[in-house]
């Protein structure tokens, strides 16, 4: 019961936000794609020679990853979310490619797939609202064909940070969060899993307190002072690790890619 309300929570989160979603990524990026452009290019460069195979991202939003995905690679593009209202921005932007995808309302840790469909599966910016992520990376061991790829996209704690503040903060802002991983955490639990990490990447980036509270603290009426107190809190430490300043802090997004592995390895 518990997960299937902290599913609402996210659900109505992003139903609401999907009205200024592309914009907030695209400030927040600086980039009118709604994604850092070397984020992009792992993603695209993972997937390379796909085209006309089935890949599926789960968490596709509002297309920021599947658009680029079906100009450059050509794939054959499933994408998953839990809201009506993203997916309807998805649909809308890669509409010039609309013999070559389909998109499906569902739910990341019960996918409604026959075993061994996709050649790939892309997580991008999804796993951190995951109560459950096990439940998930089972579904997309059992969804993958053998050998084929899953990239995972998202912010990540930093390795030193031992006392969780990145979650502590996310945990104000955000009723829909459920938690951080840091790299290795998140390595270990893939490899748990039956996937061999091929690559891993973490790219740092700033992130404002305005934006911070546009983006997920107004959603849940989040005051201003609620922020500050816990970046108040902070120890010196905390501060040097995400680069804590008056104006905001670094963030730093992971991206891993990983092969499905046999059941005999």
């Amino acid at each position: 019961m518990e997960s299937i309300v902290h599913k609402k929570i996210v659900r109505e989160y992003y139903s609401e936000r999907a009205r200024d979603y592309d914009w907030q990524k695209v400030r927040t990026w600086k980039s009118k794609q709604g994604f850092g452009v070397e984020v992009l290019n792992e993603v695209i460069g993972a997937l390379a020679g796909l085209e006309c195979k089935p890949v599926l991202e789960v968490g596709v939003g509002s297309g920021r990853i599947g658009f680029p995905l079906l100009d450059k690679v050509k794939p054959w593009f499933v994408g998953l979310d839990l809201s009506r209202e993203m997916l309807e921005l998805a649909r809308a932007r890669m509409s010039l490619y609309k013999q070559k995808f389909d998109l499906i309302v569902g739910d990341a840790e019960h996918l409604p797939f026959s075993s061994k469909v996709f050649n790939a599966i892309i997580c991008i910016s999804t796993m951190h609202y995951l109560a459950y992520p096990e439940r998930s990376l089972t579904e997309f061991s059992q969804t993958l064909k053998e050998k084929g790829i899953l990239v995972y996209g998202d912010v990540t704690m930093h390795e030193l940070d031992n006392r969780g503040f990145l979650d502590a903060l996310e945990r104000t802002l955000s009723q829909a969060h459920a938690k951080y991983h840091k790299p290795s955490e998140m390595k270990k639990l893939l490899e748990n899993h039956r996937f061999r990490v091929s690559k891993m990447k973490v790219i740092p980036y700033r992130k404002s307190y305005f934006s911070l509270m546009e983006d997920k603290g107004k959603y849940f009426n989040v005051k201003p002072e609620a922020l500050h107190k816990c970046i108040q809190g902070t120890t010196i430490d905390e501060r040097k690790l995400y680069a804590i300043n008056s104006n905001g802090l670094t963030l730093f997004y992971t991206l891993i890619m990983a092969l499905k592995q046999n059941k005999s390895k």
